[in-house]
């Protein structure tokens, strides 16, 4: 397959936090960029949405006021506590961990 080679500037510690999570994740920069360039094209789009804040975001994406955000939150903490309680939260460190 070709491939282009692509110069973009990023902020560094961006940069740096980003490749800390590849690393963890077993990949490089590159495979991340890969990854995205793949889901803009498919989705003929961002895979994910832009908004100016998050409560901006609740609410154009689901339609959330402040108390809707405040109430999926208590939900999914209590869910976390449920499925920590359980034993159903599983760790990931790479990819193989996902497969």
């Amino acid at each position: 397959m070709p491939t282009v080679i692509l110069k973009t500037r990023v902020d560094r510690s961006n940069a740096t936090a980003a490749r800390r999570v590849l690393t963890r994740l077993g990949l490089k920069p590159s495979d991340a960029v890969n990854a995205l360039f793949a889901q803009i094209a498919s989705r003929k789009a961002l895979p994910f949405a832009l908004a100016t804040s998050d409560s901006s975001y609740a609410k154009e994406e689901y339609g959330l006021d402040k108390k809707g955000v405040i109430a999926v939150g208590k939900g999914l903490r209590r869910q976390m506590a449920q499925e920590r309680h359980d034993g159903t939260v599983r760790n990931v460190a790479g990819i193989a961990d996902l497969r």
